[in-house]
């Protein structure tokens, strides 16, 4: 049973560990799609920085447009480096995480980011699954069968103990001497209050089995808390299309709006930085699917499974 016991935290370890590694691979992931948007918005917003400074010295636009697009261009320029720097930073805690040297090599990862279009299995699939699988449950079955183990090694010595001995010894004549017996023994009276240790015991046992009631609640509260949590970041992920797809709209309507003089240079400006903020936002919740599927796989006990997930 304590052999069963240390499995079972090993097993918890191992599941926690395979987490970490989906989530901080795919916020690497996240990280490096956030700083490519970043830097292609600068290079947007530079471009039109430019053309803002040749229609000022045609006298096209005032100077407050100007120094408008001149605003724009340095918090453009902030934020992609700031993007640069979190990407920067998850590389190094993925790379911290598969003990890879940061100068050898390093770990690109390939595996993009993924929401399923399809609607999560049953929540009482994952229920079954964490009742035959999660690793607490096991921790609190091997607790368990400890104090049953305590509770009979201590009834057992109340019982008679018997044994049996012999012995053969060789002596300088060639002929062996025997001895063989049976002993028996019997505790009539013992210092020690039996009944309360029994009673102690099965206190013990009484503990495991409400310990037990108790764990197999609460994972089956947090499953259904990560099923729910899974389940409104894949909704979320698509309710973010519309927005993008009306931030793509606009930025074509602003560069047409633009030749025909109709638009600003800002607006084409605000436009751009609306669309990299829409793909940054879809990017966010396709990581907090993948977050949340992890987690709660977890709480199965089925993080080794996420690849099947991932695959389907």
């Amino acid at each position: 049973a304590l052999a069963d016991e240390a499995l079972a935290d090993a097993a918890t370890s191992a599941d926690q560990l395979n987490t970490l590694l989906v989530q901080r691979y795919f916020t690497a992931q996240l990280a490096e799609r956030a700083a490519a948007l970043r830097r292609r918005a600068l290079e947007g917003v530079r471009a039109h920085d430019d053309a803002a400074q040749r229609m000022l010295k045609a006298g096209v636009i005032a100077q407050v447009e100007r120094l408008q697009a001149s605003a724009a261009l340095a918090d453009a320029q902030q934020q992609a480096r700031k993007a640069d720097d979190d990407a920067r930073l998850a590389r190094s805690a993925l790379l911290r995480t598969v003990h890879v040297a940061s100068g050898v090599g390093g770990v690109r990862p390939s595996s993009p980011l993924f929401v399923s279009s399809e609607a999560l299995p049953p929540l009482q699939q994952f229920l079954d699954a964490a009742q035959s699988h999660h690793p607490g449950l096991s921790k609190v079955a091997a607790k368990r069968r400890q104090a049953e183990s305590l509770h009979d090694a201590s009834e057992a010595l109340r019982k008679p103990q018997v044994l049996a001995f012999g012995m053969r010894e060789v002596n300088t004549s060639g002929k062996p001497n025997w001895v063989a017996g049976v002993a028996v023994r019997w505790t009539l009276w013992d210092s020690i209050d039996r009944n309360a240790l029994a009673e102690s015991s099965n206190r013990q046992i009484e503990q495991a089995e409400r310990t037990g009631a108790q764990a197999q609640n609460d994972i089956a509260l947090l499953v259904e808390k990560r099923w729910l949590a899974l389940e409104q970041a894949r909704r979320a992920y698509f309710a973010l299309q519309p927005g993008l797809e009306l931030a793509d709209e606009v930025l074509r309507l602003r560069i047409s709006g633009l030749k025909a003089g109709t638009s600003t240079t800002l607006d084409l400006i605000d436009a751009q930085v609306n669309q990299a903020k829409a793909q940054t936002e879809r990017a966010q919740a396709a990581h907090d699917y993948v977050k949340a599927l992890a987690d709660l796989l977890e709480a199965c006990g089925l993080s080794e499974d996420f690849g099947k997930y991932r695959s389907e």
